[in-house]
């Protein structure tokens, strides 16, 4: 049974908003407002999806495989959303906003296979088909983020001085 305690449907509920708002967010021009609307709403369902994750781990009394995904999942979120909080100072924040949350929507794609094929096929087939499935979910998302790379190839590097203007030590009396 998939939906077996309030915190699966709540787990449940919050994936299906992150793939339907994180594919419209990929979808829709970069930098709007309702891009950034939209964002949001990922993150936050992205969250719950996490924080209901680990709560379903405490229902099975141990930490899976699939956990592992979670635990990649909460790296590569903070990926995008750190250096968005860190734009004034960190000249490659959209650099690396784009392969966080990239990998963030991948793993979620994945996350939606593994959970949908595992439970179908015997445990012996798992690394097959759900293993299978869920890797080659990763690499066609590489490709994707690979081949529509919005940024030139050698950005020049920026020296730290220019990085750390505007910075004022703290005096310490």
């Amino acid at each position: 049974m998939i939906l077996h305690s309030p915190v699966s449907v709540v787990h449940v509920a919050a994936a299906l908003t992150a793939m339907v708002s994180g594919t419209k967010v990929i979808v829709s021009t970069k930098g709007t407002r309702p891009h950034r609307l939209i964002g949001r709403i990922y993150v936050l369902s992205m969250v719950v999806v996490l924080l209901t994750a680990f709560q379903i781990y405490y229902l099975f009394g141990r930490f899976g495989i699939i956990h592992w995904g979670a635990v990649g999942s909460v790296a590569a979120l903070l990926i995008g959303l750190v250096p968005v909080a860190l734009r004034s100072v960190l000249p490659t924040w959209l650099r690396w906003h784009y392969i966080g949350m990239g990998t963030s929507i991948t793993g979620l794609y994945a996350a939606f296979l593994v959970e949908s094929t595992y439970r179908f096929f015997p445990p012996e087939w798992f690394w097959y088909v759900t293993m299978g499935c869920a890797n080659a979910v990763f690499i066609v998302g590489a490709v994707l983020l690979y081949r529509h790379w919005p940024f030139p190839p050698d950005p020049r590097p920026m020296p730290s001085r220019t990085l750390l203007r505007g910075f004022k030590p703290q005096r310490l009396h």
